[in-house]
């Protein structure tokens, strides 16, 4: 009878463990075929999750795009970091074809020194990295072509630029799914563009942005061109009614627009001063933007006590000149701009001048995101005491810091109302009569109101999507670029970021909305943060030793040259009891500070061993040890189990 159950249960178990190995393979069968399409991302930040704004802009794509991925392994070798990001890149780029309904197609070229594949990648204008002397180079870029044969290009994909990744090639899709130039609408009372009447040339940034969009200028009239995709306005000075109607209205449908206003233009007074006009008297929105939920006030500028600008203020009375920090001019270096945005994550820095600042209105339904930021030990500082005749030392006499940075810059967005609820601006009619007539119309001659028309709109559409900045001064030459001749040539030289800032924001603007909701990500390369801060540790207390030792050092050489003064002076030859008594000392002191350092050293590597040990306890002993305790607490129950049931059975 036992025997006879021995041999059932090992029957059970054979067939059991042959079922299991069926039900694997199948398993395995199935989830190959059923879900090969599925993945799960467990990564932090999702890493390989696309954002809602990618899948819009796939979405979007009706013609075929081919990508041309050109990796030379060369390069991968001479930079394995470069090998790591690659995978990252290609993995993403493989998503996006499996995403794109097979209007994406995705080419990898691995181009060798001196082959068809380099003559290609450089045909593409991809940025080739030297590898040794003898002259060649490898490409990691990114080709991408339609069927219309437009090419767009990221000519090297910088392993710096990996939390814009996702960005920077959804962007390029995007220009080769919609390839027409985009029309950026500009509406300017400054002279940024060329004035042959003036003999007055193009600020260099609106040269740039001709070359790369559809520059069309919007007249007084304030209709929009055509197909307008982004609306730029700089330095609006009284406006009438039907032209803010126009901005408002765009706006309100969804429009893209980037606004800079200023306080004070300093580059629109200079130009008033030639042509004997009075000083700028700062320019604003403020019937739209207090309708919006924007609050900003032309008769404030944002003075910044950290990165102001030295300038010379003048004479003292002693005719010497003197030098001070003028608060209007401020150098915005990265701590003071924004990093996770695709419009502002490589800016260098940004020069502005007699700057405002915004934020938002009480009870706004807006969002702001600053964009770039004064330094929190700001102020903002009276306008008039910069139009006339400015005093820099006076002001930084009076300098009260608000203990708060001003924001400068900024993206807003957010659902908001119209500033013209009821419709269009009246048009005023010749013959009817002004305000202040003693005739009045009578009830029965008054025409009823007019119902606004039938694309008008009260309030947003969606989300209005709009960047401001209050200043204009950043786009002028003078603040950013140094010209300077060279054999008959100008040769320009930017000193700042201000054009890069100009065009990042129009070329976000312009694309798809999936495109502007795009922001930075996570990188997948994550340092050793405990490791690091341990070596950050005995690094402080490494320097600190070896600054004391300098300090030593540099103690004991002058008291030996002072002694060696001495000894030339009463013609001595050899040292003396006393010099040689400092030498000796001096070593002593050298070999037990040098022991310190030693000291200082291991105890560093002492921590990181012993966090490397924690980790490896933890990794290698403690896992294997949980699951050996479950094997056995689980081996414990089963026999009990077996035992209970054959007690039962006798």
């Amino acid at each position: 009878m036992m025997a006879s159950r021995s041999f059932d249960r090992r029957t059970l178990a054979i067939g059991g463990l042959a079922l299991a190995a069926v039900l694997f393979i199948a398993v395995n069968l199935f989830s190959t075929s059923a879900l090969r399409g599925a993945r799960v991302d467990l990564t932090e930040g999702g890493l390989f999750t696309l954002s809602d704004g990618t899948r819009q802009v796939l979405a979007s794509v009706r013609e075929p795009v081919t990508l041309r991925l050109f990796l030379s392994r060369s390069l991968v070798d001479a930079a394995p970091g470069i090998g790591t990001y690659s995978v990252r890149v290609r993995e993403l780029l493989e998503r996006y074809v499996a995403l794109s309904n097979g209007k994406i197609a995705l080419e990898i070229i691995h181009p060798e020194p001196f082959s068809t594949e380099e003559d290609r990648a450089v045909g593409f204008n991809l940025q080739g990295i030297p590898l040794d002397q003898t002259g060649a180079t490898g490409f990691f870029g990114l080709a991408g072509s339609n069927t219309t044969d437009d090419i767009d290009i990221i000519p090297f994909l910088s392993p710096q630029r990996e939390r814009f990744l996702e960005y920077d090639l959804t962007r390029l899709i995007n220009n080769l799914a919609n390839p027409k130039k985009p029309v950026v609408a500009l509406y300017t009372t400054i002279s940024i563009e060329a004035d042959p009447t003036k003999q007055h040339k193009p600020w260099h940034v609106v040269e740039t942005m001709r070359q790369l969009f559809d520059i069309k200028s919007v007249g007084f009239d304030g209709k929009m061109p055509d197909g307008t995709d982004v609306l730029m306005v700089v330095h609006p000075i009284g406006l009438d009614d039907k032209t803010l109607y126009a901005i408002d209205q765009h706006v309100m449908k969804g429009g893209k627009a980037l606004i800079l206003v200023d306080p004070f233009s300093e580059e629109g007074s200079r130009m008033n001063a030639m042509q004997r006009m009075p000083p700028d008297t700062g320019s604003d929105l403020a019937k739209l933007f207090k309708a919006w939920g924007i609050a900003y006030d032309k008769s404030k500028i944002a003075g910044d006590r950290i990165g102001a600008q030295r300038v010379a203020a003048g004479n003292d009375a002693q005719g010497r000149p003197i030098i001070a920090d003028y608060l209007a001019w401020v150098t915005l270096d990265k701590s003071r701009i924004k990093a996770e945005d695709v419009i502002t994550g490589d800016l260098q820095l940004i020069n502005v001048a007699s700057a405002g600042f915004i934020d938002l209105a009480e009870g706004s339904s807006l969002k702001l995101d600053p964009l770039i930021r004064t330094s929190p030990q700001a102020q903002a500082i009276e306008t008039t005491k910069v139009r006339m005749r400015p005093d820099p030392a006076q002001i930084l006499r009076d300098f009260k810091s608000g203990d708060k940075p001003l924001t400068i810059a900024a993206r807003v967005t957010g659902q908001a109302k119209s500033a013209f609820p009821d419709g269009p601006p009246k048009e005023e009619k010749k013959d009817e009569k002004k305000e202040g007539d003693q005739a009045a119309a009578s009830p029965a001659e008054a025409k009823p109101a007019e119902p606004p028309p039938a694309d008008h709109l009260a309030a947003s559409k969606g989300e209005i999507n709009i960047i401001i900045i209050a200043d204009t001064d950043l786009m002028a030459d003078t603040f950013w670029l140094n010209v300077q001749d060279f054999f008959g040539q100008q040769l320009i030289m930017p000193t700042a970021s201000n054009g890069d800032l100009i065009i990042n924001a129009i070329d976000n603007l312009r694309g798809s909305p999936g495109l502007i909701a795009l922001r930075s990500r996570t990188v997948s390369a994550r340092p050793f943060d405990t490791v690091r801060d341990l070596q950050k540790d005995a690094e402080l207390k490494y320097r600190a030793k070896e600054q004391q030792l300098a300090e030593r050092l540099k103690e004991v050489e002058t008291k030996l040259k002072d002694l060696q003064t001495k000894e030339k002076a009463t013609g001595a030859a050899i040292l003396s009891e006393q010099q040689r008594e400092a030498v000796e000392n001096f070593r002593r002191e050298m070999v037990t500070i040098r022991g310190e350092l030693r000291e200082v050293q291991r105890d560093l590597r002492k921590d990181i061993d012993r966090l490397d040990g924690q980790v490896k306890l933890v990794n290698i002993g403690l896992m294997p040890l949980v699951v050996l305790v479950f094997a056995v607490l689980l081996g414990l129950y089963r026999y009990r189990r077996a035992k209970r049931h054959m007690n039962q059975a006798a």
